[in-house]
């Protein structure tokens, strides 16, 4: 079973919640794998590179895997995803056959014995593991399931923490990525093929409000009661909000922590509804407060009663403050399930706001799941499969 410790579609369409910002990196709505959103770079003779703006793993060996489509192919060799260390090893393109290889080496990528040509106008799925567990350094890299030659690199072992994508040398290409997911277990490579969709409120829970002006609706004075239906529509903002809110919940007096406003996460729109088991769940939340003093709003996952507790707060902040955390298992460990209402049941997932000591206001401003779901074929086979049935309904 895959143990993914990170996922992302690129779907909150905000850097500051997942990646850090850099020149030429963009969200497109229109060139996209799945989902609503994909990740653009596209550099003209500069360096752009993001990266994850926390750390993943502690591990000595990472294993990820990403979709990359190039709309303009590198015009010189450049490496397009790679572990975060001085090394860089990881997913490399040489200019001089248009493949991908596995390579170390941002500024001068050195590649291993052999690559996969790719082309334009199409998604490739691109599995990659870095052993960083001895010397030499040790980078496979499958390309749609097709393996190029290893790349070995001699540098003392190290831990790799997280992930970039893109180049930090100057390089001109214009390419997008999509569903990307990581894991720290050398024995998940390759992840395979899988597709990130996004989640987001749909629907009001359960409230727990005790009295008048304990929750209200952003800052028109408009209490949320245990009848109110709708308090969802003001933390299902896609994407995700930046910067001082416009619409939340206030938490203004809420006289212990027990009371609470509930959320429930359904399909984002023009998402399905997930009919298979996700193998990785991010939660993200997004909060602020009405000053920058302390302050102790709580944010917690409702899995069937069981808690995980997204945020905690401790110092306020008049702007947008982003909370994540990601869980492979159910809140009480097991798989995730689909339907049923009981433990890890994913369609059944709450958040919940609560704050016993509201000063200054809280502000629970939003929240988004980005899970990510195993495909039943390769994607190699399933372009076959579907390239085949299109050439029969040609010969009719």
């Amino acid at each position: 079973m895959t143990t993914p410790v990170f996922c992302c579609g690129f779907e909150c369409g905000t850097f500051v919640a997942h990646w850090l910002s850099t020149v030429s990196t963009s969200f497109s709505t229109t060139t996209v794998r799945s989902g609503s959103r994909s990740l653009r770079i596209n550099p003209a003779a500069q360096g752009s590179e993001t990266s994850l703006n926390y750390n993943v793993s502690s591990s000595t060996r990472l294993v990820w895997r990403l979709y990359i489509r190039f709309a303009s192919l590198p015009t010189s060799d450049c490496m397009l995803s790679s572990e975060s260390t001085a090394s860089s090893c990881g997913i490399a393109f040489k200019s001089s056959d248009s493949s991908i290889y596995a390579g170390n080496n941002d500024a001068t990528p050195a590649f291993g014995a052999s690559g996969i040509p790719v082309t334009t106008g199409i998604w490739y799925r691109v599995d990659v593991k870095v052993d960083a567990s001895a010397n030499p350094r040790l980078t496979d890299v499958q390309v749609d399931g097709v393996a190029c030659g290893q790349n070995s690199l001699a540098v003392a072992s190290a831990t790799l923490p997280t992930i970039t994508i893109g180049t930090s040398s100057s390089r001109t290409f214009d390419a997008f990525f999509d569903d990307v997911v990581i894991s720290a277990t050398a024995a998940d490579y390759p992840i395979g093929a899988g597709y990130v969709n996004h989640f987001v409120p749909t629907a009001d829970g359960t409230h727990n409000v005790a009295g008048t002006n304990d929750f209200e609706r952003t800052l028109t004075g408009i209490d949320i009661t245990n009848a109110t239906i709708d308090a969802y529509l003001l933390v299902d903002e896609i994407p995700l909000d930046t910067g001082t809110p416009t619409d939340f919940i206030n938490l203004v007096a809420p006289p212990n922590a027990t009371d609470y406003v509930q959320v429930i996460y359904g399909p984002a729109p023009g998402i399905n509804a997930a009919t298979i088991a996700p193998r990785g769940v991010e939660v993200i939340t997004v909060s602020a407060a009405a000053a920058v003093q302390t302050n102790n709003l709580t944010l917690s996952l409702n899995d069937n009663g069981s808690f995980f507790i997204l945020r905690a707060a401790t110092v306020g902040s008049e702007g947008c403050i982003y909370n994540r955390a990601h869980l492979a298992t159910a809140v009480l460990g097991g798989p995730w399930v689909i339907g049923g209402g009981g433990n890890g049941d994913f369609t059944d997932l709450r958040m919940e706001c609560s704050s016993s000591d509201a000063t200054p206001d809280p502000y629970f401003v939003g929240t988004m799941i980005e899970a990510e779901f195993p495909q039943g074929k390769s994607d190699a086979i399933w372009s076959r499969q579907r390239m085949v049935r299109r050439n029969v309904l040609l010969r009719r």
